[in-house]
């Protein structure tokens, strides 16, 4: 008796131990989005999960200022790009199902869409290597047509007008132009409308309740969309969801998103092998590989090899990334368009994985140590970043680019504001001063040496 009444003690012990480490995991978690989300202006949704369990979901802000309702998991957020690995997904699907390759030829789809007498392959546009131009970069059409009412074929026509500023295949250009193209081609292969095909084939599939084509349509626990002005925040700018399209019109909840990717990793929606060419390098024309594979882009978080994608649409920014080595997710949602959700997500990675990263706290240090550091760094036989200075204040610049504010956290290190981009200066054993600049979490330092 003795005996079972120690070993009930001991497993009810370790259940409280785990229990207790796991409300100090959420308490870590929360504490980023107190530190970084305000709690009265529009804000973010996010979910971590590792091996198909959610290690933590929360909200903080409002998902409507002027009638205060806070935001919740269960809010829901366009996606804007974050669509594209949906419609990577339903080409492949198409391609499983026979109707299409990626390897097929545009023109067997959109006869009509010029291509300057170059082969276009599906691939070509999944991948942005196509060449063609991205329309959101005509201003006319971004400042003036964006709110208006149109249809996919008079999109098309529209641009049909831009000439392509590279030869396909040469380079990997973002083109929301492409994926409105794959849209349209859905569209002729399934014989169904995308909105049609993504909501039966991939939401309804998958259970993926809250998500859903925007539009006009009234939405439960929909999220208002918000910019800032110089004035606070406004209400964000109308937008016809019909011009996004393929390219950015998918609307979902982090819950969602979190079924979504578990499905598209484990093969529940596509099969390994279609996932893994998603997921793949891309071979460009001159045999060097583009870092983009199907809707997804590739890079590093730390030591660790990421897949993910951002979007931005009219008042809301959204990014979601995987770690394949570790099977960990992580979405953040949010409803203000100047938002930084990529840091947030970079923060909540660290967290989870145990990196390290500096605390980011202002220090003061004396304009003798801070002029002494000052002047322009080389960072390769093209490129100049340079400190100055001035009222004060320190910033960085690099080449012709925007000037950053950054701000010391040591006697020979500064930071940029509500980034995770961080440097050290020192010198190298030729007394040279040295820059060693880091960003989203790296582990390698970019080296810049002082002119």
């Amino acid at each position: 008796m003795k005996r079972t009444i120690c070993a009930v003690l001991l497993l009810s012990f370790g259940l409280n131990m785990t229990i207790a480490a796991e409300n100090d995991s959420k308490k870590n978690y929360e504490n980023i989005l107190i530190n970084n989300v305000e709690s009265k202006g529009p804000g973010v949704a996010v979910i971590i999960s590792q091996n198909g369990k959610v290690l933590y979901k929360g909200a903080r802000g409002l998902a409507n200022i002027e009638h205060n309702i806070a935001l919740t998991t269960d809010s829901v957020f366009r996606l804007g790009s974050i669509t594209k690995q949906f419609t990577a997904a339903a080409i492949m699907i198409l391609q499983e199902q026979n109707k299409l390759s990626v390897s097929d030829n545009i023109h067997k789809y959109v006869p009509e869409f010029p291509t300057e007498g170059q082969v276009v392959t599906i691939e070509h546009l999944l991948t942005h290597t196509s060449g063609i131009a991205n329309y959101t970069e005509d201003e006319n059409i971004w400042n003036n047509l964006i709110p208006t009412a149109t249809t996919l074929d008079d999109m098309l026509k529209e641009f049909a007008k831009h000439p392509m500023p590279l030869k396909t295949g040469e380079a990997m250009r973002y083109s929301n132009t492409g994926y409105v193209l794959l849209g349209k081609i859905i569209e002729v292969a399934s014989g169904e409308s995308y909105a049609d095909f993504v909501e039966q084939h991939i939401f309804a599939k998958l259970g993926m309740k809250n998500s859903q084509y925007g539009g006009t349509q009234l939405i439960t626990n929909r999220a208002n969309g918000y910019s800032r002005s110089e004035h606070g925040y406004v209400n964000a700018d109308p937008i016809n969801m019909m011009w996004p399209h393929a390219a950015g019109s998918l609307l979902s909840t982090v819950d969602d998103l979190n079924i979504w990717f578990y499905a598209l990793r484990n093969g529940t929606l596509i099969s390994k092998d279609s996932y893994q060419q998603m997921v793949s390098e891309f071979e460009l024309n001159d045999k060097s590989m583009s870092d983009y594979g199907y809707g997804l882009g590739l890079f590093k978080v730390n030591k660790f090899d990421a897949i993910g994608h951002g979007g931005g649409i009219h008042g809301f920014v959204t990014n979601a990334l995987y770690i394949p080595e570790e099977d960990l997710y992580i979405a953040v949602l949010n409803n203000n368009d100047s938002g930084n959700p990529q840091n947030l997500a970079l923060l909540l990675a660290a967290k989870a994985l145990n990196i390290d990263i500096p605390e980011f706290k202002a220090i003061d240090l004396s304009e003798e140590k801070i002029k002494a550091m000052m002047g322009t760094y080389s960072v390769n036989s093209e490129s100049q970043r340079t400190l100055s200075f001035e009222s004060g204040s320190v910033y960085s610049q690099r080449d012709d680019g925007h000037k950053w504010l950054i701000k010391p956290m040591s006697d020979n290190s500064f930071y940029y504001e509500g980034s995770l981009s961080y440097f050290y200066i020192d010198k190298n054993d030729k007394d040279q001063q040295v820059m060693n600049f880091y960003s989203n979490l790296s582990t390698t330092a970019d080296v810049a040496i002082k002119n």
